[in-house]
């Protein structure tokens, strides 16, 4: 889906979304206009008395309008009385209490409603609009108090009041409101409502919606999506921007907060929360303004240094530690002046330098800045009561906004860099594939110089020993028969083992992939015939050992002439009539066991004699990284080589 499917997609659900809440708007008008008897009261007159005093008292269980004394006038719902900006201080009552007013509002219900009655009715009212507490009565009685809190106290939540639903109960000729609150703070009521739940409900549930789910629930969404930003700035330190928008995201949550709580006790006190909702604006203004900076790139010092020492001086004034001195809930409409003075002064400065950057979402979200600036001093208008209370405020709507805005930035950089990656690794594959072209070409080219070389090798160590052993034996034998000093038998016996020196040599040229008992066993079928010739017997006690990754034909044709030789020396010289062949495992070697039953030896003597076949054995196992080690004795002679299992290991016995 592309970039314009995807705005069209939205702003059809959106429309969709709308055009269902007009339909069901005009559908419950329509179903009132067919019956005139269940269309909803709305009650715009009222009277009122003010009774001032000091402290808060709770509400009597009963109260009636005659029964209360004063100067009743008579007043328009909605009404309310413009709030102080500057508290003023009294010090007429000794106790120290605050100075308060009790505002009490009667309404008459006509007759012709309550004739009309034949459902239960239910009171609703939009929005009561002060601090302090609030009580319903009907008839006198008690039908409804707040209890959450005096300065938070679910203003901004409508009421929705059921007033004859038990039995037996008749709708109410009176209604009576007491609200008392500080002298100070202003306040007041929206005009008030009273029907059926199916014909009057839908008022309530829509502005309910719009008053409290909807910037709740975007809010929460908001938080949701900064909480996800901050796991990804935890993995990815660099990306400042994923800090910024889950800063952004707690300040907006706390700020909503401001407009939804009051039904429940707060979880902190009253002045802290105060505290966090008043400066919540200043860090959004703080946070908006380094997240603009980090878009368009240019920071102005002067600028910053008047944002953050704003915020902070204005964080610690009001602190509830100085609330003896500054009470922040009854200074805030001046503090909101001062922030809707910075606000602009950061909208300006932000939409002027993404203008000279020419970046469009610094010039985006800027521009959006400054309509939220417009939006909170229509905020603080409504919430001083110098327009009309039943007014919605339009604040949250603002943070949804900036959230859109933060996501869309976000999420574009987010597909720019993605693409970015995807050319990156196209091109990274390209040239992966020619390098792996290249490799593979210089590879065989390598593979056949090996081969050249490695035939070239195994001809000169062919050469070599042919020349050391079969070629000097040979030799050896010509000369001794020319000069007539050796005999046909002896003869045979030199062309014998002449033949079995290049048998080895043929045997040592086979595949034994690192496997060592199949060496052997290509030593026995070579040997096996000369020891029956002989008439020695081989006992065979072979077992499985760990592979030898080291076992090329090099280093398998010195094992086949070290066992050679013992076998060789135990022919000539034990007159032995066994021999056992063995193998086994010792700490990080293999062990191949020789054992013979003939005459034993010195091996000390033997080394310092003039033969050089145990010698031969000791350099041909050095040049492999193994040991051979005898044990003589008059019952025979043990010869055990040791071979590393890794070619890196010293075997020591």
């Amino acid at each position: 889906m592309g970039k314009t499917d995807g705005r069209r997609l939205c702003l059809c659900l959106v429309m969709l979304m709308f055009s269902a809440l007009w339909h069901w708007q005009a559908q419950a008008r329509s179903a009132e206009l067919v019956d005139v008897t269940k269309t909803p009261l709305h009650l715009t007159q009222a009277k009122l008395l003010l009774v001032p005093g000091f402290g808060y008292t709770p509400p009597p269980y009963e109260a009636d309008g005659s029964s209360l004394q004063g100067a009743w006038q008579s007043v328009v719902l909605p009404h309310a009385v413009v709030r102080n900006l500057i508290p003023q201080f009294s010090t007429a009552n000794v106790s120290s209490l605050p100075a308060t007013v009790v505002s009490w509002y009667q309404m008459q219900v006509p007759a012709h409603a309550l004739a009309a009655a034949t459902q239960p009715r239910y009171l609703y009212i939009p929005r009561w609009k002060t601090d302090g507490q609030l009580a319903v009565y009907a008839d006198g009685r008690l039908l409804f108090q707040s209890h959450a809190g005096e300065r938070w106290n679910g203003w901004n939540i409508p009421l929705w009041i059921a007033l004859n639903a038990s039995a037996g109960a008749v709708p109410p000729s009176s209604i009576l409101l007491r609200i008392e609150r500080p002298q100070d703070s202003g306040g007041g009521i929206s005009s008030v409502w009273i029907g059926e739940d199916s014909t009057l409900s839908w008022r309530y549930r829509i502005r309910n919606f719009l008053q409290v789910q909807l910037p709740y629930s975007s809010s929460a969404a908001f938080l949701a999506v900064g909480l996800f930003s901050l796991f990804l700035w935890l993995q990815m330190p660099k990306e400042f921007t994923y800090l910024l928008f889950f800063a952004l995201s707690a300040a907006s949550f706390l700020r909503t907060l401001h407009y939804i709580v009051g039904e429940n006790t707060l979880l902190v006190s009253e002045a802290w929360f105060s505290w966090l909702t008043v400066n919540s604006l200043y860090w959004m203004v703080l946070i908006l303004h380094f997240f603009v900076n980090y878009l368009h790139g240019i920071s102005t010092l002067w600028m910053n240094r008047l944002v953050v020492g704003m915020t902070v001086l204005m964080g610690v004034a009001t602190l509830p530690v100085f609330a003896h001195a500054l009470d922040v809930y009854a200074l805030s409409p001046l503090t909101y002046i001062a922030l809707l003075a910075i606000g602009s002064l950061v909208a300006g400065q932000g939409i002027r330098q993404s203008r000279k950057t020419q970046s469009r979402d610094g010039l985006l979200l800027s521009a959006w800045a400054a309509m939220g600036i417009g939006l909170g001093g229509y905020d603080w208008l409504l919430q001083n009561n110098y327009l009309n209370i039943e007014d919605i405020y339009l604040g949250p709507y603002s943070n949804i906004g900036v959230f859109l805005i933060f996501m869309h930035i976000i999420f574009r950089r987010y597909t720019v860099a993605n693409e970015g990656v995807r050319q990156a690794n196209a091109v990274l594959q390209d040239q992966l594939q020619m390098r792996e072209s290249q490799l593979q070409t210089t590879h065989q080219r390598l593979k056949e110089v090996a081969h050249i070389q490695t035939l070239s090798q195994e001809r000169q160590r062919l050469m070599q020993d042919m020349h050391d052993g079969m070629g000097s034996s040979l030799l050896t034998a010509l000369l001794s028969v020319e000069k007539g000093r050796i005999g046909a038998p002896a003869v045979a016996e030199v062309l014998r083992s002449c033949i079995d020196d290049l048998k080895l040599a043929i045997d040592s040229m086979e595949p034994v992939q690192a496997d060592l008992l199949l060496l052997l066993a290509t030593l026995r079928f070579r040997l096996e015939p000369r020891l029956t010739s002989a008439k020695i017997k081989l006992c065979w006690e072979v077992e499985n050992v760990p592979p030898l990754l080291w076992l090329d034909p090099r280093n398998a044709l010195h094992i086949l002439r070290i066992l050679q030789e013992s076998f060789a020396n135990i022919i000539k010289h034990t007159q032995a009539t066994e021999i056992r062949m063995a193998t086994g495992v010792e700490g990080d070697c293999v062990l191949v066991m020789v054992t013979d039953n003939g005459q034993g030896f010195s091996p000390e003597a033997a080394l310092q004699s003039k033969g050089k076949g145990l010698a031969n054995q000791l350099r041909r196992a050095a040049s492999i990284g193994a040991q051979i080690r005898w044990a003589s004795s008059e019952s025979g002679t043990r010869m055990t080589l040791h071979l590393p299992i890794e070619r890196i290991l010293v075997c020591q016995p």
